[in-house]
């Protein structure tokens, strides 16, 4: 699930692992502003953020970790 907020561009994924789990993933990308300079490539990769029995939950929660990241860095 791709999509933007804020500034930043959110993709949301889920990472089956061996195990079973879903592990809940996003990558965060600051987008530049109109008439703003873009100086750096800003990303931010969460890592896995906690684990789920099915994709939908894990990539639920890898949304609304991604939009409280977005929200404190905006800050």
């Amino acid at each position: 699930m791709q999509f933007d907020y804020r500034h930043f561009h959110i993709d949301c994924r889920a990472r089956h692992a061996q195990d079973g789990v879903y592990y809940a993933r996003a990558k965060i990308t600051r987008v530049p502003r109109r008439n703003e300079a873009f100086e750096a490539f800003v990303s931010h990769d969460s890592g896995d953020i906690d684990g789920f029995a099915n994709e939908a939950d894990a990539i639920c929660c890898a949304r609304s970790w991604a939009i409280e990241w977005c929200d404190v860095a905006a800050r």
